[in-house]
């Protein structure tokens, strides 16, 4: 099944450390006087979760956050998060695998026991998923969680409460989507149970200290974050999170090196069945192919008899550290060019125990070239 797309939003803010407080008609939070011990704190605001339910009312109330931030909107109109549960690739993969599990992530303001309404539907991860968590109600007038305001000058007014939280400009606001166990785990947070691991490897990655937004959510010039959420449909993007290299160890034999770069977590990331093919082909007359190897870096799974669910067996993924893989294309290679090419895969459905029968639903060349005899 395929994983669920980046879940974030800082519609009102930017990063930064702030104490969570209500920031009404644009005026900066007062200070806050210690409480009297003893005294019960004020809760802190829901961060934004799945099988919201809310249905209608979601819907209703994002047409009213549209209306008055129309640039934020076009933004977001155009993104994964609004295309979430509408996307070709994701319907196809929800065909085979109709889990209420699935539609939490992808169609959150609707109940995921039952379908989705069309207009629930076509909403997707929408500004109230992200900005408007209170437990059953979409009504802005009970708060909008926003990020710390670090932008110059004071935030602008607004017509609502806004509630500020340092938690909502860091990688807590995106966990609930990004990372979970497969169903059949039944909670298990280790991490051969995780249908997504995004988080967990943010976390041991270099770049554990910077927010997903940094990257997902890149500030413009004014300062204002992006919502068009990039990630992994970009080339450019996905070109990116690692730099490559490539040499020719023999007259047979390529070495490709990865190394991360722009990446804040393993790369490739996400549903389970992402994955990098590092491929070589021994080149003769007219570019026929001669002779080839291939090798996939992903996750890789295997379901056993009598267990329930997939079960993981190794991970070769580009994490925190250069991964080279060789390749020997056969006795077709001595004394021909060698093409070589990184490429990054979504797939569809494995297809099979051979990888190389997945159907792959899309891919974007990271890095090729030829290597001279």
């Amino acid at each position: 099944m395929l994983g669920a797309w980046l879940l974030v939003g800082l519609l009102l803010g930017s990063g930064g450390a702030c104490a969570a407080a209500p920031d009404r008609a644009g005026a900066p939070p007062a200070p806050q006087a210690a409480a009297a011990p003893g005294a019960a704190r004020p809760p802190r605001p829901a961060l934004p979760t799945p099988a919201r339910g809310r249905l209608g009312a979601a819907v209703a109330a994002n047409r009213a956050c549209e209306g008055c931030h129309d640039e934020v909107a076009r933004e977001w109109r155009a993104s994964l998060h609004r295309s979430a549960d509408t996307e070709p690739a994701y319907r196809r993969a929800f065909a085979i695998e109709p889990m209420p599990f699935c539609r939490g992530c992808h169609a959150p303001e609707a109940v995921p026991a039952e379908p989705e309404p069309e207009a629930v539907g076509a909403l997707g991860v929408g500004c109230v998923t992200c900005h408007v968590t209170a437990a059953s109600s979409a009504d802005a007038s009970a708060g909008v969680l926003a990020a710390p305001w670090t932008r110059p000058g004071p935030p602008p007014a607004a017509p609502h409460p806004v509630v500020r939280d340092a938690r909502f400009a860091g990688a807590a606001a995106c966990a609930s989507c990004h990372e979970f166990p497969f169903p059949t785990a039944r909670g298990s947070r280790r991490p051969e149970h995780l249908m997504q691991s995004t988080l967990t490897e943010h976390r041991r990655s270099p770049a554990a200290d910077r927010p997903c937004a940094d990257c997902h959510m890149p500030a413009g010039a004014a300062g204002r974050r992006s919502h068009a959420f990039v990630g992994s449909r970009d080339p450019a993007f996905v070109r990116s999170a690692v730099s490559v290299s490539a040499r020719r160890t023999s007259a047979t034999a390529v070495e490709i090196t990865l190394a991360p770069a722009n990446a804040g977590h393993a790369f490739p990331t996400g549903d389970l069945f992402r994955r990098l093919e590092i491929s070589a082909e021994a080149l003769g007359p007219d570019d026929m192919v001669l002779g080839q190897a291939d090798r996939f870096l992903t996750r890789h799974f295997a379901i056993r008899p009598g267990q329930i669910g997939r079960h993981l067996t190794a991970d070769d993924r580009v994490h925190a550290a250069p991964v080279t893989v060789a390749l020997e294309v056969g006795p077709a290679g001595e004394g021909r060019e060698i093409a070589w090419r990184v490429a990054y895969q979504r797939v569809a459905h494995p297809g099979g125990v051979d990888e190389r029968d997945a159907v792959v639903e899309g891919e974007i060349t990271v890095a090729s070239g030829r290597l001279a005899p």
